[in-house]
């Protein structure tokens, strides 16, 4: 992907919310992935939550919705972030600890996934794969954590941009009750 092409990452909280690959909602996000001309991306905890797989091998004989989208192409598992860059370790630990204070839970409850893509957020503004990274998540703690963060290592607030579903698309905001609110 060119330097200057956004990154997209989907949290499970706006894949769950799809259901079905059936469903108008997930329709309507493969949809946007094809408009936007860009391949959405989820982390490697995001996949193993709305898979209940941990190993990402495997997907090609699953006729789960994330599957369906990881062989039509609009979606794609990324990799784990590199926990030797200092930074991207650094922000999720601040990321936990910012989640863990806005929705009032012990840190060690705080969805791995949750950091992870923050982490790999900011892994790929520093190495150049994105010059704009945009979160789609239903979890506002989350969201607030990415756009109070990604910013303090030197990187424009309209770097980062945090979405929930239905801002992304109308009709991922039909009946939706957004968590921790």
């Amino acid at each position: 992907m060119d330097a200057d092409r956004e990154i997209v990452f989907l949290d499970s909280s706006v894949l769950i919310s799809c259901g079905r690959r059936e469903s108008g909602r997930f329709q309507a996000l493969a949809r946007e992935a094809k408009q936007r001309d860009v391949v959405f991306r989820i982390s490697p905890q995001v996949y193993a939550e709305v898979s209940g797989e941990t190993a990402i091998d495997g997907y090609e004989s699953s006729n789960l919705a994330v599957d369906e989208a990881l062989r039509e192409g609009w979606l794609k598992v990324t990799e784990s972030p590199s926990y030797s860059i200092s930074d991207v370790s650094k922000i999720m630990d601040q990321s936990r600890r910012f989640i863990a204070t806005a929705s009032d839970r012990p840190e060690d409850i705080v969805e791995k996934a949750d950091t992870e893509i923050i982490g790999l957020s900011l892994q790929m503004l520093i190495d150049g794969t994105a010059d704009q990274v945009t979160i789609v998540t239903n979890d506002i703690p989350l969201g607030e954590a990415t756009e109070a963060l990604i910013p303090k290592y030197g990187f424009a607030a309209d770097q980062v941009t945090w979405l929930t579903g239905g801002d992304f698309t109308p009709e991922l905001g039909e009946d939706f009750v957004p968590e921790f609110e």
